[in-house]
């Protein structure tokens, strides 16, 4: 089976939300991880005036690891309940998936 890493970057504001939306979707067979991150860019209208100051804005980065197959109905189901400009997302192949047991 072929698996695809997707990282997704939101808002620090919507990341539980949409980690929650994550957790609770049938496209997802395993966890995810996610981490504290600052995002860097030329848009900061949706920016907090310390966001502005600093020049970056808070973000959550979340990054899964998924069936290439579930890919595409995870992202629509995220677009239909996350519609939002400042959420991005990314794919990437994963060419071995295992652990150490």
């Amino acid at each position: 089976m072929t698996h695809v890493k997707l990282t997704l970057s939101c808002p620090a504001i919507l990341g539980e939300q949409v980690v929650e939306h994550l957790l609770a979707s049938e496209w997802l067979e395993a966890g995810l991880t996610t981490f504290a991150a600052q995002g860097h860019g030329r848009d900061f209208s949706q920016a907090s005036l310390s966001e502005k100051v600093r020049g970056r804005v808070d973000v959550l980065s979340i990054v899964v690891i998924l069936p290439a197959v579930n890919v595409a109905p995870l992202l629509d189901a995220l677009r239909d309940r996350f519609r939002n400009p400042q959420m991005t997302y990314w794919t990437e192949p994963v060419h071995a998936l295992g652990d150490f047991a």
